[in-house]
């Protein structure tokens, strides 16, 4: 077992070394060399303490008559602490950010572990129950003053797939905040299409977030600007296909907008109001430009909503609007958008239309409140006032939504539509237990399952995002 003397105990050694070595010298003299050696040592004793807990000292300065080769030890010590770069845990994984403020690191990444179970269909092949890893992603974000990036793949669906790659530069336009990205990001289109599901209150975003959509999908790699005001925002984006290309053929090309305005923004309550538009030009013989609904959740592709196949699209365009409303514990929110899509096939010239809307309403029953950034229009991150991890209850929030999907257009295409009531479990600021029963029904003209059908889908997920 090593000793460490204590600064305080030398003090005292002092004292009775000078007792019997000083003898020639007066008491009141050696009493006041003792007190003054004391105090200089106290002052070392705390700064040693300071550098031990990481926080400053109080008093920086040595005292004049202390050693010099250990005030100049402390000094060095202080300085390379002075140095060396904060970390911060408060986004769920080590954030490193340079004494300077200027240069930030931090990985990130989720776990979704989700199960399913259908029943009640009149197809029994409908009727699955099962298991998945929806996404396992990993990757890292950080800036260099005003230069930003974010890199990140995604594990999901027996395949690896490259989301989030882009870089950011920060600026002014017009006077206001504004934010230059280039690369490959989740563009930005509506409530729930330009939140990450990591946020959303659902386990999956509403339809109208995932099929009134360019032919590019929710990703592409382009130019996308942003402009920030006290209550709006909005972004303007070209972009072509999302990194995945395996570059064989062309793009498609698309241009986006969106807007959004708050009237109403202050503590506990907002008013979001929006609009987004697209056009877009289809690469010849492009495949997915009608996506298929999947109306029970992820993991049973057998309960969809089938578009139908139609060749020869060659451009599109689509419109929408949203409107959400935050009052205390409770929050609501609708969406609904419209595509059409041009083109050329054995008819002849074409031009139809697909839609689809959605309505949803939640209310935190304890432990937190509806988070909504209202600076970009997106679910954000809900902050749990007591967490189930350091010994409180966490959140529960009660949910329901209804959603509709309209292909009737298309020659082939199907309609649809889903009741969904659940419930969350936020165990702390970044994981949470998700239960959603699903009331489908379906009424499809092509693929394997026609004519109508309903049924009831039960799905559950754990959620880990850092």
């Amino acid at each position: 077992m090593s000793f460490r003397p204590r600064p305080t105990a030398l003090a005292v050694g002092l004292l009775l070394a000078s007792s019997t070595a000083s003898a020639q010298t007066a008491p009141s003299e050696l009493e006041t060399l003792v007190r003054q050696q004391a105090e200089q040592i106290r002052q070392l004793e705390a700064r040693l303490a300071a550098l031990e807990t990481g926080t400053p000292p109080v008093a920086a300065q040595a005292p004049a008559a202390a050693d010099p080769a250990l005030v100049e030890r402390i000094a060095k010590v202080e300085a390379a602490q002075a140095k060396a770069p904060a970390v911060s845990w408060s986004k769920g994984a080590p954030q490193f950010t340079s004494s300077d403020g200027q240069t930030t690191f931090r990985p990130r990444g989720r776990v979704f572990v989700d199960a399913s179970s259908t029943r009640g269909s009149d197809f029994d092949a409908r009727n699955i129950t099962g298991t998945e890893i929806r996404s396992v992603r990993l990757g890292v974000e950080g800036s260099y003053g005003k230069l930003g990036y974010a890199v990140e793949g995604d594990f999901a669906d027996n395949g690896v797939a490259w989301k989030s790659a882009y870089a950011t530069i920060g600026h002014t336009a017009f006077g206001r905040e504004a934010d230059l990205t280039i690369g490959n990001r989740l563009n930005d289109r509506g409530i729930d299409g330009s939140s990450s599901t990591a946020n959303t209150p659902f386990q999956d975003r509403n339809v109208v977030g995932t099929q009134v959509l360019p032919q590019r999908g929710l990703f592409g790699v382009g130019l996308t600007e942003r402009v920030y005001g006290d209550n709006w925002h909005g972004s303007l984006s070209v972009a072509g296909n999302d990194l995945n290309n395996v570059g064989d053929s062309n793009d498609s090309m698309t241009v986006a907008g969106r807007a959004h305005w708050n009237p109403v923004k202050g503590e506990g309550r907002l008013l979001h109001l929006g609009a987004w538009g697209f056009y877009e030009d289809i690469a010849p013989n492009s495949t997915g430009v009608f996506r298929s609904s999947a109306i029970s959740g992820h993991l049973n592709d057998l309960v969809k909503i089938a578009p139908g196949t139609l060749n020869g699209a060659t451009h599109g365009h689509g419109y929408g609007v949203e409107l959400l409303g935050v009052r205390g514990p409770f929050w609501g929110y609708g969406e609904w958008g419209t595509r059409e899509v041009s083109g050329l096939g054995g008819g002849g010239r074409y031009a139809v239309t697909h839609d689809a809307w959605a309505l949803s309403a939640g209310w935190f029953l304890s432990g937190a409140t509806p988070s909504f950034a209202a600076k970009t229009g997106t679910w954000s991150r809900v902050k749990i006032a007591r967490p189930v991890t350091a010994g409180g209850p966490g959140a529960w929030e009660l949910k329901a939504r209804y959603e509709n999907v309209d292909y009737a257009e298309l020659p082939t295409g199907g309609t649809g539509d889903a009741l969904t009531a659940g419930v969350n479990w936020y165990l702390n600021d970044f994981s949470r237990v998700m239960l959603d029963v699903v009331r489908w029904e379906t009424d499809n003209r092509s693929g394997a399952y026609r004519g109508e059908d309903r049924g009831t889908t039960f799905n559950a997920r754990f959620q880990l995002a850092f």
